[in-house]
């Protein structure tokens, strides 16, 4: 295991600590953070067989399940906490809880020793159904109907997901897979490093100056997180599977939420993409030293 792997919880700290003490770079970066997304499919998929992918389709039934377990688990479980939270802060977190498994899933469960391919269908299918789920549960839920236009997420998975793969492929047809693959988890953790400072940045100051509600939005996604560990692990059929479950229903796609939030309900909103996304890198942590 190389040396950044090795302390990936330093780092994944270190990026939290910097976005809100030192916002500045992480505001630089925030238009490219995307590129960086796709950068890092590209290195995880280098790994994957598409032998393997097609194989993981075999068992579409065992994603239907998962999809419950992305979108359904967790706004039920924010749903019963409504009364503590104030309106907007309240919608915040019912948007990220029903957002899509982030695209980074694959790279995450390949990190921690799970089936990469697995996660990249699961995540894949999470973001296709997200364009008419999210919209949905958050009417369903908050009373508040949000639009997302279903061609725009289309060409958002297009951009994160199948053209990095198709580079992939055309790499590894040319046989020139071996001079990325030696580095590629090294330079993916240093590239989650740089996609977390970038997506802390915009957040420390409201993060701040709302802390009743921080802490009850801590309390709720820990809730969630323990929810979803414990349905995944149950779910899962061997060790290895048992880790991609828990990564890709505990891992959310917060930069997506997070604009949602902001664009629709203004910057208070974006308080629970902010928390989501610090306790999804805490679980990264604590799968990381459990595997140990």
């Amino acid at each position: 295991m190389s040396h950044p792997q090795k302390y990936f919880w330093a780092v994944v700290l270190s990026a939290i600590v910097l976005g809100f003490a030192w916002p500045a770079p992480g505001l630089f970066l925030k238009p490219s953070l995307q590129y960086l997304l796709m950068a890092m499919m590209f290195f995880t998929l280098l790994k994957i067989d598409l032998r393997t992918f097609k194989k993981s389709l075999s068992i579409w039934w065992r994603y239907f399940i998962l999809l419950f377990l992305i979108f359904i688990v967790p706004v039920a479980i924010v749903f019963l906490f409504r009364s503590l939270l104030e309106q907007e802060v309240f919608i915040g977190l019912i948007i990220v809880a029903a957002a899509p498994s982030a695209v980074s899933a694959a790279f995450l469960s390949d990190l921690l020793g799970g089936e990469p391919a697995k996660a990249l269908v699961a995540s894949t299918l999470s973001h296709l159904v997200s364009p008419i789920a999210t919209p949905f549960l958050v009417y369903l839920f908050a009373g508040h109907e949000i639009s997302i236009n279903f061609w725009e997420m289309q060409l958002l998975i297009l951009k994160l997901v199948f053209i990095p793969l198709f580079l992939a492929q055309a790499v590894k047809y040319f046989n020139w897979d071996k001079f990325f693959t030696n580095k590629s988890s090294s330079i993916n953790t240093w590239l989650l490093f740089i996609l977390i400072w970038g997506a802390m940045a915009p957040a420390g100051g409201i993060f701040f100056t709302n802390f009743r509600q921080v802490f009850l939005l801590f309390l709720i996604v820990l809730i969630i997180m323990a929810a979803e560990i414990f349905l995944s692990a149950r779910f899962g059929r061997t060790a290895k599977e048992d880790v991609t479950w828990e990564v890709v229903d505990t891992y959310k796609n917060f930069i997506l939420s997070s604009v949602i939030a902001i664009t629709m309900f203004g910057p208070t909103a974006v308080l629970g993409s902010v928390v989501y996304a610090i306790a999804n890198n805490f679980v990264i942590i604590y799968l990381q030293f459990r595997k140990k």
